[in-house]
Order: structure tokens, then sequence, then C-alpha cells
């Protein structure tokens, strides 16, 4: 995969790197590595695209656990995106960013009673339950809070999703309640008189990569809705979730909605109920909107050969970037200190004692590479240190910046591990 490929922003010019104009290495230089760097213009680029390309009936709401950076959050509500959230931390950062709490939805199973009661508190737009038990604890928690809450079932739905990387439907899940036993969760909940059943959240799958799989996923939500309308309730809501894939190589599809607008609302027209009800129809994109936004850079500090292969050791990894040893694929990674020739394989190894830390393995990188040269791993915007397990070995966290308007900032700083420790307490009695 060509660093074009992934953004425009991005740029080689001999061996120097920028991001939209600004060199790495005054960003390297100000905060030291490892450090993740996002593109303001590419994450507006993503928004702008689905917005212009979706009709204006649905609704973007931005699947913060993606990316929970507020700098980042920010940008996409001031562009216009809702927030669908799945912690207590998340609802507070949207709430100290003063994101309208009629645009945030929360999702996410075992809420405890905290997250429920901060989101009754906000008036946030729906809480997507996802049990009956979980229905009851809302409805003695907004009785409490002399509330009626708004709530969205979260459904297990039957079907999959054509050409998802990860399937969410079908089988036992830990997500949401079985379709088919709808009937007999309403008859349970018919009788709370806190909370209001105003539609349905449905997350099929992740890592969507065609437009046909879009809208089938779309489609069985409408029909599911459809059922739902007819026999138990007014549908003003319906939540199909995001799950828009990002290509991480040649091989993976980027995916097109252009022109599909046009046959959203065609599909829009064969389910009255939808107009009839006004009902508001909610996507959740989070990888697509940031994850070709950001990179990861490390610092190379060895270079090795052991048994016929070559190695570039660096002082970053899983720590900070957990998902290429997670799924066992790299995301795209470049020599960002070298001009793109002579490639030769090296696997790229982090600073963890553990034999699942690397980057990536056989990634072709310029045959001079050598220490002190820095790596960047591209498509880190999302699940990047939101992922991260940056505790394991005692490192520091790498710093967050954000390239915006022509200019840098550094939206999280560097968390140095003896602050970490510092926090730390021995009793007494050890001392």
């Amino acid at each position: 995969m060509k660093v074009q490929d992934i953004s425009d922003r991005f740029e080689f010019n001999g061996g120097e790197f920028s991001i939209a104009g600004t060199q790495a290495d005054s960003l390297i230089k100000e905060t030291g590595t490892p450090l993740f760097i996002y593109d303001g213009e590419t994450i507006k680029e993503r928004y702008n695209y689905l917005r212009k390309n979706l009709p204006k009936q649905i609704d973007i709401f931005y699947a913060m656990k993606a990316n929970p950076n507020i700098a980042v959050v920010k940008q996409l509500v001031n562009l216009g995106a809702g927030v669908e959230v799945a912690s207590e931390g998340e609802l507070y950062a949207c709430k100290k960013i003063g994101v309208n709490p009629k645009d945030i939805v929360f999702a996410g199973p075992s809420k405890t009673d905290e997250d429920i009661t901060m989101a009754i508190e906000m008036g946030i737009y729906a809480l997507n339950a996802e049990s009956v038990g979980e229905i009851k604890r809302i409805n003695e928690i907004a009785c409490a809070k002399n509330r009626v809450m708004d709530v969205e079932l979260r459904l297990n739905p039957e079907f999959e999703v054509e050409g998802a990387i990860v399937n969410l439907g079908g089988g036992s899940k830990k997500f949401g309640m079985d379709s088919e036993v709808v009937s007999n969760v309403i008859d349970e909940i018919s009788s709370l008189e806190n909370i209001r059943l105003q539609g349905i959240h449905v997350y099929a799958g992740s890592g969507i990569q065609n437009g046909d799989g879009f809208l089938s996923n779309m489609e069985n939500c409408f029909r599911l809705g459809e059922e739902i309308n007819r026999n138990h309730f007014k549908i003003l809501s319906i939540d199909f979730g995001g799950g828009i894939g990002i290509p991480y190589s040649d091989e993976d599809e980027q995916i097109s909605i252009e022109g599909i607008s046009s046959r959203i609302s065609d599909m829009i027209d064969r389910y009255p109920y939808i107009k009839e009800n006004n009902t508001r129809i909610i996507a959740e994109p989070g990888r697509y909107l940031v994850g070709q936004c950001g990179i990861y850079v490390t610092k190379v500090i060895d270079k090795k050969h052991s048994r016929g292969r070559d190695y570039l050791l660096v002082d970053g990894g899983a720590q900070h970037l957990l998902r290429p040893a997670l799924i066992g694929t790299p995301h795209p990674t470049f020599n960002i200190s070298r001009e793109q020739k002579n490639f030769i394989p090296f696997d790229v190894g982090g600073s963890l004692c553990t034999s699942i830390d690397f980057l990536g393995k056989d990634i072709q990188l310029p045959e001079g590479s050598e220490p002190g040269d820095y790596l960047g791993v591209f498509c880190s915007g999302a699940y990047g240190y939101t992922e991260s397990m940056p505790l394991f070995l005692s490192h520091d966290f790498a710093a967050e910046v954000l390239v915006h308007n022509g200019k840098y900032s550094i939206i999280r700083p560097r968390i140095k591990i003896c602050d970490i420790v510092d926090a730390q307490i021995i009793p007494g009695e050890l001392s």
C-alpha cells in the first residue's frame, strides 16, 4: 500500500515525511517517541464523504470508542456529528466538551448503576439496553430521579452482515437481546413506568468493506423495525450501528458509497412507518472516520540478524498499538526517515519482554534502515491509544498530536511512568 492511498495529506519528499505540510521531524523533536499523530483534515474529509453520500434523514453519531481523545471528538462534533458512548468516562468527556445530550446514545454491556445514573442526569437521547435486567435497573434509577428515560432495545439479530470482517449478529452473543424473544421482553417490561421504549439498536457487524453489505445491514434493521412497529410499539429511532471498515493492506477494499443516497431513500420509501413516525435513523461509524488519520511513530533502537531474519527493534510496541499483535497482521508501515526504495523484509519488534510484541513481520522497509530512524505505523487513528495496554512493563505513555488548520497541537502530553509509580502507596507496615 502506498502512503497516498491512505491519505493525500501524507507526503514523502526524499527522506523527509510531512503531514499536511508539517514536518514529522519537528513533531518528534518536541514530543519524543513513541507518539500518535492525527491529521484533522483527513477526519474532516471522511466525515464529509459520509455526510455527502448519506441521505439527510440519517444522523451520523461518532463511535467514540475508536478514538476518545476529546480534541478528536470535538472536531467531529463541530462538523455535525453526534456521539455514541460506551462508558461513564466517555459521557463525562462529552459533557466536558459540550456535546448536546440529545445527540448522545449509550451502548454497551455491563452498564453500571453509575453509568446509567449519569446518562439519566445528563438527559441523553437514549440508553441502548442490553437485557431485561438492565432495563429494570434503568427504570429503578429513573424512578428515583423522578425521570422517564428513553430506551432503545439492543437486539441480537438472526442475520449476519455481508462482507463484514467480524459478525456480531446471529448465534449466541453477549451483546443485546435475541431478536426472536422481543415479544417476551416487551411483555416483561410493559408495566415499567419510568422507561419509554422508543426504538431499536442493531450492531450486526464490523469491518464492512463494501456498499452492498452496508445497504443489506440497513435494510435488515428497517425490516426488523417494521415488525416491532406493527406488533409492539411505535419505532421512533433505528440505530443500525457502524462497522464501516478501512483498508489496512492492498488486499482490503476501500468502501465506496458514492451514489448510495438515492438507494437508501428508495429503501426508506419501502418502509412507510419510518416517514409516518418521523423515525430518527442513526449510523455509528468510528474506525472509518478516524482510522486513516493516525500514524504511530516509534524510533528504531537496535538492528540485528538472527538465523536468517533481519530485525528492527523499536522503542514502542504492543503497549501502545496492540492491534497488529492482536490480529497477527501489520498495519501499513514505513520508515519515515528514508527514501522509499531498495526494500527488504524486516521483523519490527517492540520493547516488551513477550514474544507477541511485534508491530509486524516481513515488513518491506528500506535496506539502509538503521537505529535512529523513525518508523510510522499508519491507519493507527482508531483502536491505537484507546486499545493499548500502556502499563505493561512500565513504559511511558505515548503522546498524541493533532495537525489541524496548518499547525499542530499536543492534545495529550506524554505521561511519564514515574508519575504513575509516584501515585502508588506502600502501606505503613511495609515501610
